[in-house]
């Protein structure tokens, strides 16, 4: 072999090593991975869906107004007993003795008011034990009328209408915040007056 002919070899030979070493550096070393349905690996599962925002929930105001059917007594004309009187009242933070005591006020055609004028319920509670004690201001005993069938009226008006409630059992008086023994003259209400069915009338 000439030396023309070995150097033309020589130079061939290193042009398609230099060649195939700059195709390789050009070519993309990339490896392709193919990912199964139940594959949960990789970036995409970082993704997590936002949990649902849940709804409000819209809970009853204790002050919301309501209708309430309520049964009243109101003493008959003759002064003999007490008359049943149903009512429909509007009762506003659950005040339903406090609407009652109101109603007393105005009573029927042909029965009486049994509240001595001018009385003002200044506080009522209901005890777990059924008692329901009402703070009544001075009026109550300073404009009562007297006697002893008016004190019953009054007396069993108040405790008849009350103890129609489920969770009243009786009735503790109390004037201007302070229990007496007869506010209003014979009855005992230095403790609870509880129902008088007794007295209940049916209108004929």
């Amino acid at each position: 072999m000439s030396r023309h002919t070995f150097k033309s070899l020589f130079l061939t030979i290193v042009t398609m090593l230099l060649v195939g070493i700059f195709m390789t550096g050009c070519s993309p070393n990339k490896t392709t991975t193919v990912k199964s349905a139940g594959d949960t690996t990789g970036p995409e599962a970082a993704t997590t869906t936002p949990a649902p925002t849940p709804s409000a929930t819209v809970t009853p105001s204790d002050s919301a107004e309501k209708s309430v059917k309520v049964t009243l007594y109101f003493p008959n004309a003759d002064g003999t007993g007490v008359v049943a009187t149903d009512r429909t009242v509007v009762v506003k933070n659950l005040e339903t003795i406090k609407a009652m005591f109101k109603e007393l006020e105005t009573p029927p055609t042909g029965l009486e008011k049994p509240l001595p004028k001018g009385t003002i319920l200044l506080g009522a509670t209901v005890g777990a034990d059924g008692v329901a004690t009402l703070n009544l201001s001075p009026e109550f005993q300073k404009n009562f009328g007297g006697g002893s069938t008016g004190e019953q009226m009054t007396m069993y008006s108040i405790v008849n209408t009350l103890t129609t409630l489920e969770n009243v059992k009786s009735v503790q008086f109390l004037l201007d915040g302070k229990k007496q023994d007869g506010i209003l003259g014979n009855l005992d209400t230095s403790k609870p007056l509880k129902r008088n069915e007794s007295l209940i009338k049916k209108v004929s």
